[in-house]
């Protein structure tokens, strides 16, 4: 059974190293693994070492990356959406159709709908391909609406299907019987988005969630927290990362360490009952070899 781990929490606490470290952890375990980047700025490339790119590619035996371009996505669902209309509506109302969707590629939302899809894709095609498929997402806000897509698409999709039932309806009563092609598409849509509800509700999926040990990524992780769990999206895990070592003596950095293990003792307190992963500083930048010290803490 296919195991889905996604890494959210605010720009810049180390999601990408960690998710990656996490991802080179479960191959050490022999699991066959799926790196993903849903990430515009694609940092995986820079930790791995290795230039990934929007196809899926081999990095070792049982590791491979792939690095998801919202934009590409986007461009890419417009245009289906574009023939799928195509072969249902009249040519009479196809400029004006064409003409919302060429606006709907900058709209909000567009690039988090074409993004979950090929999300979506990616784990109903390789499910029995990989063990294990981790997610390297953009900050907070965005992992956050994309997990909770599913709910708001499919009660907006029923909506639709019953206002197009409606119509069905009143066709029928004119002696119009034929298979409606809105309808039968509005269903599709709507079990897809079902069927990703599932996906990510399954036990077999999980939301680690990454901060550092200051006052604001706290704060954004509590949001986090909240948010998530109004959603009955449970979270799994907090690592907190960067965490400075104990043994420094500097006055400086001594005050730091103090008010870092205020925080990391807040956390363990709020959050007693979840996983909590403690990543100390390195004294080094981060790049494909110093990944390796952080798989073993993990």
């Amino acid at each position: 059974m296919l195991k889905v781990e996604f890494y959210g929490g605010k720009g810049g606490v180390g999601k990408t190293t960690l998710s990656t470290a996490r991802a080179h952890h479960y191959t050490k375990l022999g699991k066959k693994t799926l790196l993903v980047s849903t990430d515009p700025a694609h940092s995986i490339s820079d930790v791995l070492g290795v230039q990934v790119g929007s196809k899926i590619k081999g990095i070792t035996p049982l590791l491979d990356a792939i690095e998801i371009d919202p934009e590409e996505e986007a461009n890419q669902y417009i245009d289906q959406i574009r023939k799928d209309l195509n072969s249902i509506l009249s040519p009479v109302v196809l400029e004006d159709v064409n003409k919302q969707l060429r606006a709907a590629k900058i709209m909000p939302g567009t690039h988090e709908a074409s993004l979950f899809d090929k999300i979506i894709i990616l784990m109903d095609t390789y499910k029995e391909v990989y063990d294990v498929m981790i997610f390297d997402t953009a900050p907070t806000g965005h992992t956050l609406r994309l997990l909770t897509l599913p709910e708001l698409l499919i009660e907006w999709f029923e909506g639709l299907i019953k206002k197009r039932e409606k119509i069905v309806k009143l066709k029928a009563m004119l002696g119009l019987k034929d298979e409606d092609p809105i309808l039968i598409r509005l269903k599709i849509r709507r079990d897809t988005f079902l069927k990703a509800k599932e996906m990510i509700r399954s036990d077999n999926t999980s939301i680690h969630l990454v901060m550092n040990p200051e006052k604001m990524p706290l704060e954004e992780t509590k949001k986090a927290m909240k948010f998530l769990n109004d959603a009955h999206q449970p979270v799994s895990e907090i690592i907190i990362n960067k965490i400075l070592p104990a043994n420094i003596i500097d006055p400086f950095f001594k005050n730091k360490i103090i008010k870092e293990q205020e925080v990391i003792s807040e956390v363990k307190t709020l959050y007693k009952d979840l996983k909590i992963t403690e990543i100390y500083m390195l004294d080094q930048d981060m790049d494909s070899n110093s990944l390796f010290r952080i798989i073993e803490l993990l």
